[in-house]
């Protein structure tokens, strides 16, 4: 890891839905673009509720992992060779102080500034110092000899994240599917309501016209009766 690097680099507590940040911490050696890279994703609107989900950003910048609630995400940004375990351990720890601050979902709906909840999570500070140490430790443990085991933890890291990005695909696909056969349902029973409409209506129509044609036929039979019938009364009277 290069000496300017820190190994836990950006912390932030965000809401779901726009991805308002309402605490966050940046350790004093992360490059700037941490934090604007954790905010453009948070902002996304593509993140699902209770998921987990690494994207590998860049070297320099870091592998962004993210731990969503119900309404809420935790994300963190990382060196590239941070164990990712580690990494979903201090997000699961960060849930439960959230939890024990009694920041409830209808907290998170109602704010509306950044950093809102800063006073009450004060200890995010303290835990990116914490989980940073951890990750020094275990690469200064690791020696020179360990380090390639270290890239090749890194390149299957990215791997998983890979097959986890093909699977939230899938399951966005599978989600599309459902609601193209949901929607090709509600389309075929609206034309079967159609069709039914439209034999009703043929119908009283038809019977509409059978009507007419009865009423006109009386009142034709009414006229010629009216002119007939006088006439031959008065032939037979002369008769």
């Amino acid at each position: 890891m290069a000496e300017h690097d820190d190994p836990v680099r950006f912390l932030a507590y965000g809401r779901l839905s726009d991805g308002l940040v309402m605490a966050s911490h940046k350790s004093r050696r992360a490059p700037g673009a941490c934090e604007e890279t954790c905010g453009k994703v948070l902002e996304s609107g593509n993140l699902k509720q209770n998921a987990q989900l690494t994207v590998t950003v860049t070297p320099e910048i870091g592998t962004l992992h993210l731990n969503a609630g119900s309404n809420d995400v935790i994300a963190v940004v990382t060196s590239h060779l941070y164990p990712r375990k580690n990494a979903f351990k201090l997000l699961d720890e960060i849930r439960a102080q959230v939890s024990q601050a009694s920041i409830a979902p209808l907290d998170v709906d109602a704010a509306h500034t950044k950093n809102c909840f800063a006073k009450q999570l004060p200890f995010m500070k303290e835990a990116v110092i914490r989980y940073a140490e951890m990750g020094s430790s275990g690469n200064e443990n690791a020696g020179g000899g360990n380090s390639k085991i270290a890239q090749v933890h890194g390149q299957v890291q990215e791997v998983q994240t890979m097959m986890e990005g093909n699977i939230n695909r899938m399951l966005d696909n599978a989600e599309t599917v459902g609601a193209v056969e949901d929607k090709s349902e509600a389309l075929r029973h609206s034309a079967t309501q159609f069709n039914r409409r439209s034999e009703h209506i043929k119908r009283m129509m038809w019977w509409r016209q059978v009507k007419i044609k009865l009423i006109f036929a009386t009142l034709v039979l009414c006229v010629l009766g009216y002119i007939v019938v006088p006439i031959i009364v008065q032939a037979t009277k002369d008769d």
